[in-house]
């Protein structure tokens, strides 16, 4: 549960590798334009997650890939 003054928001949201791509380039779009810079900090964290998935997604990791899974 979360505390009352705790006033973080989280957002957590699926979307295709098409849709993530295309809001990564609206992220960079808007925080290059310099039209909402107290949103900064949250564009760069947005640009970062979207980065890496997008990244994890079209270059899987290998690593565990022949290994057996183990009961």
């Amino acid at each position: 549960m979360a505390r009352e003054d705790d006033d973080t928001v989280y957002c957590n949201v699926q979307m295709s590798l098409a849709s993530g791509k295309e809001l990564l380039q609206l992220v960079t779009a808007l925080r290059e334009s310099g039209s909402h810079p107290n949103l900064d900090t949250v564009f760069d964290r947005m640009q970062f997650e979207l980065t890496m998935t997008i990244d994890i997604v079209e270059h899987p990791p290998t690593w565990g890939a022949a290994e057996p899974t183990k009961h």
